[in-house]
């Protein structure tokens, strides 16, 4: 018994313990500060529009922006997204209302609808093409006069 108890308490003895200390070290960023067109106001002019012509593709036009950001800092993980927001018109979740009732403006990504409160990811280096076109509710009987609508198109980082 005890030898045994003699070899328990020298297997101790021969046990290497070894230690080494840890540091960590990292820069903390933020991501960088982006704007569209220098915080300016982006207008679309569609000029004369026929109400009889309304369809959703006559009167297109191309939403002039830009993106620009104050940083070189850049993380590959993290996405540069849009937000479009504004009123809907109701009849159309990708048309911003207007004052004229039955009318919208549909903001159209790559030809598909971008719609209201959806989120698109893009890349600075390489912008998407957006166009506005008017769209009129079904059995809607427009009355002449001047149009308008505003959303607002919001830049992140995430």
């Amino acid at each position: 018994m005890k030898k045994i108890a003699l070899i328990v308490a020298m297997s101790g003895c021969f046990a290497a313990q070894a230690a080494d200390n840890l540091k960590f070290h990292g820069t903390l960023i933020s991501p960088p500060n982006c704007t569209i067109s220098n915080g300016n106001t982006i207008e679309v002019e569609f000029g004369d529009v026929l109400i009889n012509k309304i369809d959703g593709t006559r009167y297109i036009q191309d939403v002039p922006y830009e993106i620009t950001c104050d940083s070189t800092v850049r993380d590959e993980s993290m996405a540069m997204t849009l937000t479009l927001s504004g009123a809907a018109s109701g009849f159309n979740n990708a048309a911003i209302s207007t004052n004229v009732p039955g009318l919208g403006i549909e903001l159209q990504q790559n030809g598909e609808p971008f719609t209201l409160g959806s989120t698109i990811t893009v890349n600075e280096q390489s912008i998407l093409t957006l166009k506005a076109v008017p769209v009129k509710q079904s059995g809607a009987a427009l009355r002449e006069g001047e149009f308008d609508g505003t959303a607002t198109l919001q830049v992140d980082y995430q």
